[in-house]
């Protein structure tokens, strides 16, 4: 970083959203148990930093929005955000909505994939 500062000078990305984008990116390669513990040892780590959990669950949301192809999937996974972001902010411990969310998540991506790994070897016998 220069200092004084130009108008032009790019900010560099904080620490904790890439730990967040690598966080999206272990939810999107494998869903499973063992993910889960996983994921939830990574968010409670960003909780324990005082990272607020509003931005985590935002953040989260994107990146896990981004990885998705599918326009109906992006908007199920932008609902179910909702609803588990509206639930923590009623609640008292965040970490519980987030795992719920991510829970969630990777189901509803998992059972995507397998709809459409099915759909695409039918296709494939078709020819």
């Amino acid at each position: 970083m220069r200092y004084p500062f130009t108008p032009d000078q790019p900010l560099p990305e904080q620490d904790w959203l890439k730990y967040l984008q690598g966080t999206a990116n272990i939810i999107v390669k494998e869903q499973s148990p063992q993910t889960l513990l996983q994921v939830r040892e990574r968010l409670y780590e960003l909780l324990t930093r005082g990272c607020p959990p509003g931005h985590i669950f935002k953040h989260l949301t994107v990146e896990l929005v981004r990885n998705c192809c599918d326009v109906q999937l992006k908007m199920d996974v932008v609902g179910w955000a909702a609803m588990f972001d509206h639930r923590m902010q009623q609640g008292s411990k965040a970490i519980i909505h987030l795992e719920a969310f991510v829970a969630r998540f990777m189901c509803i991506y998992k059972k995507f994939m397998e709809d459409n790994l099915v759909g695409m070897e039918d296709m494939t016998d078709m020819f």
